[in-house]
Protein backbone atom coordinates (compact mmCIF):
# COMPACT_ATOMS: atom_id res chain seq x y z
CA UNK A 1 0.00 0.00 0.00
CA UNK A 2 1.04 3.15 -1.28
CA UNK A 3 0.98 6.19 1.65
CA UNK A 4 1.82 9.68 0.92
CA UNK A 5 4.25 11.39 2.59
CA UNK A 6 2.81 14.27 4.99
CA UNK A 7 6.37 15.75 4.75
CA UNK A 8 5.58 15.69 0.87
CA UNK A 9 2.60 17.37 1.43
CA UNK A 10 4.07 20.29 3.34
CA UNK A 11 6.76 20.52 1.26
CA UNK A 12 3.87 20.91 -1.58
CA UNK A 13 1.41 23.51 0.74
CA UNK A 14 4.83 25.76 1.17
CA UNK A 15 5.06 25.83 -2.48
CA UNK A 16 2.23 26.62 -3.09
CA UNK A 17 1.75 29.50 -0.37
CA UNK A 18 5.26 31.38 -1.96
CA UNK A 19 3.74 31.25 -5.47
CA UNK A 20 0.66 32.39 -4.14
CA UNK A 21 2.24 35.27 -1.89
CA UNK A 22 5.06 36.11 -5.23
CA UNK A 23 1.70 36.50 -7.44
CA UNK A 24 0.04 38.56 -5.15
CA UNK A 25 3.29 40.70 -4.51
CA UNK A 26 3.46 40.91 -8.73
CA UNK A 27 -0.04 42.35 -8.32
CA UNK A 28 0.01 44.72 -5.87
CA UNK A 29 2.87 46.02 -8.05
CA UNK A 30 1.14 46.42 -10.81
CA UNK A 31 -1.92 48.10 -9.05
CA UNK A 32 0.77 50.51 -8.15
CA UNK A 33 1.85 51.42 -11.28
CA UNK A 34 -2.04 51.80 -12.10
CA UNK A 35 -2.56 53.71 -9.54
CA UNK A 36 -0.03 56.02 -10.44
CA UNK A 37 -0.49 56.26 -13.88
CA UNK A 38 -4.37 57.55 -12.91
CA UNK A 39 -2.82 60.20 -11.40
CA UNK A 40 -0.95 61.09 -13.71
CA UNK A 41 -3.79 61.17 -16.51
CA UNK A 42 -5.95 63.16 -13.51
CA UNK A 43 -3.84 66.07 -13.72
CA UNK A 44 -3.27 66.25 -17.18
CA UNK A 45 -7.44 65.90 -17.57
CA UNK A 46 -7.17 68.89 -15.18
CA UNK A 47 -4.68 70.73 -16.91
CA UNK A 48 -6.43 70.15 -20.30
CA UNK A 49 -9.32 71.25 -18.63
CA UNK A 50 -8.24 74.53 -17.64
CA UNK A 51 -6.88 75.39 -20.96
CA UNK A 52 -9.38 74.62 -22.45
CA UNK A 53 -11.18 76.83 -20.86
CA UNK A 54 -8.84 79.76 -20.55
CA UNK A 55 -8.22 79.44 -24.82
CA UNK A 56 -12.16 77.96 -25.84
CA UNK A 57 -14.21 80.87 -24.49
CA UNK A 58 -15.23 83.13 -27.60
CA UNK A 59 -16.47 85.73 -25.07
CA UNK A 60 -13.12 85.91 -23.13
CA UNK A 61 -11.40 85.48 -26.25
CA UNK A 62 -13.49 88.06 -28.52
CA UNK A 63 -12.99 90.79 -24.88
CA UNK A 64 -9.64 90.43 -25.51
CA UNK A 65 -9.21 91.03 -28.85
CA UNK A 66 -11.26 94.07 -28.43
CA UNK A 67 -9.01 95.04 -25.49
CA UNK A 68 -6.32 94.81 -27.80
CA UNK A 69 -8.11 97.10 -30.12
CA UNK A 70 -8.78 99.83 -27.75
CA UNK A 71 -5.67 100.42 -26.31
CA UNK A 72 -4.70 103.79 -27.15
CA UNK A 73 -1.57 103.56 -29.08
CA UNK A 74 -3.25 100.77 -31.04
CA UNK A 75 -6.95 102.28 -31.78
CA UNK A 76 -5.54 105.45 -33.54
CA UNK A 77 -4.45 103.20 -36.39
CA UNK A 78 -7.31 100.99 -36.78
CA UNK A 79 -8.59 101.14 -40.00
CA UNK A 80 -11.63 98.92 -40.09
CA UNK A 81 -13.03 96.06 -38.24
CA UNK A 82 -15.19 93.31 -39.22
CA UNK A 83 -16.30 90.55 -37.42
CA UNK A 84 -18.03 86.71 -38.13
CA UNK A 85 -19.16 83.94 -36.53
CA UNK A 86 -15.47 82.37 -35.44
CA UNK A 87 -13.30 85.46 -36.79
CA UNK A 88 -12.13 89.05 -35.98
CA UNK A 89 -10.21 90.77 -38.90
CA UNK A 90 -8.49 94.23 -38.15
CA UNK A 91 -7.28 96.68 -40.45
CA UNK A 92 -4.44 98.93 -39.03
CA UNK A 93 -3.11 101.79 -41.78
CA UNK A 94 -0.25 104.44 -41.44
CA UNK A 95 2.03 102.57 -38.80
CA UNK A 96 5.50 103.72 -38.38
CA UNK A 97 8.29 101.55 -37.40
CA UNK A 98 8.22 102.58 -33.51
CA UNK A 99 4.30 101.75 -33.26
CA UNK A 100 4.44 98.70 -35.74
CA UNK A 101 6.74 96.94 -33.47
CA UNK A 102 4.86 97.82 -30.35
CA UNK A 103 1.60 96.55 -31.65
CA UNK A 104 3.52 93.67 -33.06
CA UNK A 105 4.20 93.01 -29.50
CA UNK A 106 1.23 93.47 -28.05
CA UNK A 107 -0.80 91.20 -30.83
CA UNK A 108 2.17 88.31 -29.94
CA UNK A 109 2.35 88.34 -26.39
CA UNK A 110 -1.39 88.48 -25.77
CA UNK A 111 -3.72 85.16 -24.80
CA UNK A 112 -5.45 85.42 -28.40
CA UNK A 113 -5.60 82.97 -31.29
CA UNK A 114 -4.34 84.55 -34.53
CA UNK A 115 -5.40 83.21 -37.84
CA UNK A 116 -3.33 85.41 -39.77
CA UNK A 117 -1.00 88.46 -39.58
CA UNK A 118 -0.16 90.21 -42.82
CA UNK A 119 2.04 93.19 -43.64
CA UNK A 120 2.35 95.45 -46.58
CA UNK A 121 4.36 98.86 -46.84
CA UNK A 122 2.29 101.77 -47.80
CA UNK A 123 4.89 104.10 -48.03
CA UNK A 124 8.86 104.83 -47.95
CA UNK A 125 8.46 104.77 -43.42
CA UNK A 126 5.12 103.85 -43.33
CA UNK A 127 3.33 100.24 -43.09
CA UNK A 128 -0.40 98.35 -42.67
CA UNK A 129 -1.06 95.44 -40.96
CA UNK A 130 -4.53 93.13 -41.46
CA UNK A 131 -4.49 90.59 -38.39
CA UNK A 132 -7.28 87.52 -38.51
CA UNK A 133 -8.05 86.69 -34.82
CA UNK A 134 -10.14 83.31 -34.28
CA UNK A 135 -12.54 83.43 -32.00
Amino acid sequence: MNRINPLHIALLMVALFGFVIYQHLLLQKKITQKEQRVLQLQEIGKEIATLKNYWGDKRLQKRRIEEIINTPFIKKFVANTKQNRDRYKVWLKNIDAKNADRIADKIFNSFVKIGSFSIQREGKDKISMEVEFRL
